[in-house]
């Protein structure tokens, strides 16, 4: 991803945020104990709201599950 949802240029920091949310996303639909999965999905819905704020990304979580 090289620009970000307005079409500027996502910055190294703004990448590894991105990177992050998705490891997170795919960890909550691992096959974690239910304590682990309810944190994960805890600090992916924080970090959703940073993700949302950079115009990373723009999605609903329940919509993907999450």
């Amino acid at each position: 991803m090289t620009t970000d949802l307005l079409d500027n240029p996502v910055s190294t920091d703004e990448a590894s945020v991105l990177t992050v949310y998705h490891v997170l996303k795919d960890l909550v639909s691992s096959d974690l104990p239910p304590t682990a999965v309810a944190n994960l999905r805890d600090a992916l819905a924080s970090l959703s709201i940073v993700v949302t704020g950079l115009a990373l990304d723009y999605e609903h979580l329940i919509d993907s599950g999450c």
